[in-house]
Parts: structure tokens; sequence; C-alpha cells
């Protein structure tokens, strides 16, 4: 008989600012001579909802290359939870030579217009690759993840729990969390119904012998919208669609957005953008954008660049397994609501033409008056009146 049993208590989601790691071991056994996994998970604080975890891996795929990589023992076999332990309808023993496992977490999109593609090359030419296109709609979006095991035998795993072979999975994607406050309440209301970002790269190649990401071809735009939100001083999150509140993107080093030597982004830099409508507090004036008749078209889109990744340096490298986010903290120093759109402007000064508006600063200057007194007239007059 052929038996491969995976005893998965927990599986190892390594993120920013996560360094704790718990084991868990599962008391079901098999006979030592069959192949068994056992996995590692970092404690994650405040996991969203569509974050891979122990708890919802419900199956993952692996294939098993000989060390000396001349032989594929199994390959893109599935292995589904049961209880406490991931089995194999295909099962499989030890054999009497080295292994090497390539472990990964299958997308279960089923979306056919915007679904999660995964494409994996690993065969005995060293190709030991995943291709991965994230989906652009937030709610078809998946996290992924890889782990791998090598040269490994039965005769290493004696010491291990239930004579497993450890398996750490962890992230290979990039998460994004856009969150808005409004630093002015007092004057200015600010309503956001959508969030984009834009000019970023979807697809990417994964690296088993690397262990890097590498974001390729053209660049794309991602989209969420939600129903209307007034901000208030404290941080809102933006994107809310199904539980789903961040986004999952290739990691990548990005070219933000350069507004000072190319305002209109004909080079098509990385920014992020809120579609906004910016009213004054006290009388309900439009601020941004001067409105049309349509309701609709009391929102537009404003923007800012990519912000680095490290403060006050020019660091633009969004890394895999890290989550980033980015807080859009309107009138911070009591004026400054970003620049419109260069790609989808909106009506700034209300002449109906808004592409003289794309890049040009939002609600930056205030009202000031430069205000003089004319001197009396010299030329006295004196009137008598006599009585």
């Amino acid at each position: 008989m052929k038996k491969a049993t995976f005893l998965l208590a927990a599986l190892a989601l390594t993120a920013a600012s996560c360094s704790d790691t718990e084991t868990l071991n599962s008391s079901t056994q098999d006979t030592p001579q069959n192949i068994s996994f056992s996995a590692y998970t970092s404690k994650l604080s405040r996991a969203l909802q569509t974050d891979v975890t122990t708890a919802n891996l419900n199956s993952f795929n692996v294939t098993a290359i000989s060390s000396d990589n001349t032989n594929i023992y199994f390959s893109d076999l599935t292995f589904t939870k049961k209880g406490a332990v991931w089995e194999s309808e295909d099962q499989y023993v030890w054999p009497n030579y080295p292994l090497n496992f390539y472990a990964y977490k299958v997308p279960e999109n089923t979306s056919e217009s915007d679904p999660t593609k995964f494409t994996k090359y690993i065969n005995l030419d060293n190709n030991k690759n995943i291709d991965i296109t994230v989906a652009k709609e937030l709610a078809n979006q998946e996290d992924f993840v890889v782990a791998e095991a090598l040269n490994q035998t039965m005769a290493n795993t004696s010491s291990n729990a239930n004579h497993a072979v450890n398996l750490t999975f962890k992230h290979i994607l990039t998460q994004i969390v856009v969150k808005a406050k409004n630093s002015n309440t007092e004057k200015y209301t600010v309503e956001v119904s959508d969030v984009a970002i834009r000019n970023i790269m979807s697809e990417g190649n994964y690296n088993f012998a690397s262990q890097t990401m590498t974001a390729k071809n053209g660049k794309n735009d991602f989209n969420a919208s939600f129903n209307p939100k007034e901000l208030t001083s404290e941080d809102h999150e933006m994107m809310t669609v199904s539980g789903n509140g961040k986004w999952y993107l290739i990691p990548q080093t990005v070219t933000p957005w350069n507004r000072s030597t190319d305002q209109t982004n004909t080079d098509r830099g990385a920014y992020l953008a809120l579609k906004v409508k910016i009213t004054s507090k006290n009388t309900g004036a439009p601020i941004y954008p001067i409105p049309a008749n349509d309701e609709a078209e009391k929102f537009a889109w404003m923007a800012m660049p990519m912000p680095s990744v490290v403060k006050d340096a020019l660091v633009y490298n969004y890394q895999q397994g890290k989550k980033y986010t980015i807080v859009f903290n309107f009138f911070s120093d009591g004026t400054g609501a970003g620049f419109v759109d260069p790609q989808y402007p909106g009506d700034l000064d209300g002449d109906g033409d808004t592409a003289d508006d794309k890049g040009e600063a939002i609600g930056v200057n205030h009202i000031k008056f430069d205000a003089t007194v004319e001197e009396w007239d010299e030329n006295n007059t004196t009137i008598t009146m006599n009585l």
C-alpha cells in the first residue's frame, strides 16, 4: 500500500511584525514508514477573513522529487483535511532515496471572468516555479502560501513528532490595507465611495530555489467600491467586500507617480486613489468636485503617489509576506486633500473641463485677502456756513 499522510497541526503564516511560532502536534500516528508532514504557524494578530490559516486550510497540493532531481515520486498530489490530518487518495510510503517536497495552496477562486490564476512548473529541469496572476476585483482575490522541505528521508524525521517532516508555509504575496481619516472635521466633510491602486503589475513568478517572487508583464489597476463613508478623525478601513478588507498583490518595486515632474502622469507611475466628495462643513458648498446636476457626479477621484515603505526614505520595495497599512490623512495640516487623479480627473474649478485639472492640488490654499485702505484725500475743503 502506498500512503502519505500530512499531519498538519498548524499552518505557518509569516507576516510583518509576527515572530512567535507555535507548534501543535496531532496524536494521530500512522506506521512510521509512511510519509507524513507536521507544520508550524506564526501567531498572527488580527487575522483577516480570507488569510490562509490552519483552520481554513482544507487542502493543499504537493510535488515530491528525488533530491538528485532524477525522479518525480508524485506530482501535484492533493491532500485533504480529515480530522487532524491531511490525507491523499493515492497514498505513498517512503522510498529508499531522499525527497524534496514542494507544497502549495491551490487557489479556489471559481470566477471565470476574474480568477486568481495559478500555473506551476515543478519538474526535473530545475524549473521549480509557480506563476500567479492576482484577480483585479477585490472580492475575487486570494491569499497564496507555499512550503518546501528538501532532502528528506524517514531517518531524518526520527527526532520529530510523529516522525513527520516539518513543513512551514509562508505567504508569498504582499498585503495592502487602505484607511483614511479627516483631521479637520470642524471645517470639512469628506465622504469616500471607492478606493483604487493604479499602475501596479498583477503577474509574478515565484521561484522555490531563491524563495522570491519576481513581478512581470504590464501594469494594471485594482478597484473596490463600497457604500459611501463619511470620514471622522479616526482611521476608517476603506475596503470591505464580504469581510475582505485588503488587496493581495504581487510583491514588487514600484515607481511612484512623480507629480513634480510629471503632473499628468504620462509615465504611468504608481499611485493610490480615493473617490471622494469634499464639502464645506458649515454650508455644504462643494470643494471637490464642483458637481454637475447628476448626483453620481458629486464624487470624483483624488490621488496620492505610492508612499515609500521606509519612513523618510526613497524605498518602494513592497515585499512578499508583508502587510502594509496606508492611511490617507485629509487636511492633516488644515488644508491638504491630495491631488486630482491624473487618470480619472474630477472638475476642480467648475469650468466643466477636467483635462486641465489633472494632478492639480485640492484644497491646499486658505482663502486670504491682501487689504489696503486708501489714504484720505489731502485736498482739504472748508465750507463756511454763514448764519
